[in-house]
């Protein structure tokens, strides 16, 4: 997992329309309030696809590595956007930061690769979890890159999410390795939000989307092809579906933002982890512990609260939105 369309960040205000993918201007958010209903409806159908997703990442884990996974990840993104790239104008694709998109690329493809690992060997719950914690490193990244100003509840709230991590860490004992993963993914995705926020400043959507596929999919080539195994069919049908449900769940998240605010709908996105729990019992005989439950439930107060108070805080028709949990794109 995780890390969206056009911005890359799954609360990117962003529209599409034809072959075109534009910012939000404040009419479209004036006019976008009346849908809000609308809105939760295109959140609730993206939360689905990301929950089949990892159902399937979990399903095939035992059987397809990783290095694979993630390969058909990307290139099934590819191959779906290939006819818009080819209709995309190359001038404004062409780009005097491409280390900058390189490393936004790659952090935003560990990401998901962390994702992936973790839900293969956690159980489900768990790693869901762990994943949404990218909220609260994002307060922390923010501060040390960007210099922006945390005040005291914003604070409060990420240090309650970390006693969360805690609860399910429980670094008492023996920490699973997969955990760490799971958590360095979380970080990757905060690292990759602030190469995005200094990415908007002088590139355009279609740009950092063009070069996240490219170069995401470019260094997925090298281990998918040393790993590769060839897939049974029905291990085709699943590997593909997972470029298919990754992809259908970040348009519905950028069409969810499109219709309602994002105060609206971003907290319908932590549907996921009770999802998680109930998935994982039905499916694969998981249960948690209570207290995973208890650190599921911290975790997702205190960043459904940070997501919701960096929405705040911003001017109304400010581009960009709060981080989220899982990588996605």
């Amino acid at each position: 997992m995780s890390s969206g369309v056009c911005r890359f960040q799954p609360w990117a205000a962003v529209r599409t329309e034809g072959t075109g993918i534009r910012r939000l201007t404040s009419q479209d958010r004036v006019s976008g309030t009346k849908d809000h209903l609308r809105g939760i409806l295109w959140m609730i159908a993206s939360v689905a696809a990301f929950t089949a997703m990892g159902l399937v990442i979990k399903h095939l884990s035992s059987q397809v590595e990783l290095a694979v996974i993630v390969l058909f990840r990307q290139w099934v993104v590819l191959l779906i956007l290939v006819p818009w790239l080819i209709r995309s104008d190359a001038p404004e694709i062409l780009t005097q930061r491409l280390g900058t998109h390189t490393i936004r690329a790659l952090l935003a493809l560990s990401s998901f690769a962390c994702f992936a690992y973790a839900v293969g060997r956690l159980i489900l719950a768990d790693a869901t979890a762990l994943t949404f914690t990218s909220p609260l490193w994002s307060i922390l990244v923010s501060v040390i890159f960007l210099g922006e100003p945390v005040r005291i509840r914003r604070w409060t709230a990420t240090v309650i999410g970390f006693v969360g991590v805690l609860f399910i860490v429980k670094p008492a004992g023996d920490v699973a390795p997969a955990m760490l993963v799971a958590l360095a993914g979380a970080i990757c995705v905060s690292l990759s939000m602030v190469l995005v926020k200094k990415l908007s400043t002088t590139e355009s959507p279609h740009q950092i989307l063009f070069y996240f596929t490219v170069v995401g999919s470019l260094a997925s080539l090298g281990p998918g092809i040393y790993f590769w195994q060839t897939p049974s069919p029905g291990q085709w049908m699943w590997l593909i579906s997972i470029g298919v449900a990754g992809f259908a769940g970040q348009m519905c998240i950028t069409r969810a933002i499109a219709l309602a605010e994002v105060t609206i709908v971003a907290p319908v996105d932590f549907l996921r982890l009770p999802l998680a729990v109930v998935t994982g019992f039905f499916l694969f005989a998981e249960i948690p512990d209570r207290w995973t439950v208890i650190g599921i439930i911290t975790i997702a107060l205190a960043s459904i609260y940070i997501a919701t108070r960096e929405t705040a805080l911003r001017r109304p028709g400010e581009g960009g939105a709060p981080d989220q949990g899982a990588p996605m794109m």
